[in-house]
């Protein structure tokens, strides 16, 4: 009777209760989903990345309207006006 340890019911009890409500981060169908969402998030980002620094290379900057909306423009030199 004297050997028998006192059972502790909260040591898991933390992580249990984080893995029943965090439970759809665990399978395996919404992993594939997040990857893709990344993936497709930086392909994304790499191409506006890419095209604005095309326009730029070409001589193209950002002009704001005075209606707020943004425009690319030709840079044009003083010299030649």
């Amino acid at each position: 009777m004297g050997d028998k340890q006192p059972q502790n019911y909260n040591a898991g009890l933390p992580f249990n209760v984080f893995k029943r409500i965090q439970a759809e981060l665990n399978t395996t169908q919404n992993k594939v989903l997040l990857g893709l969402t990344v993936a497709a998030t930086a392909g994304f980002l790499g191409y506006v990345t890419y095209v604005r620094h095309k326009y730029e290379r070409l001589g193209y900057y950002l002009a704001f309207r005075e209606d707020g909306s943004k425009e690319f423009v030709k840079r044009t030199s003083n010299w030649e006006t």
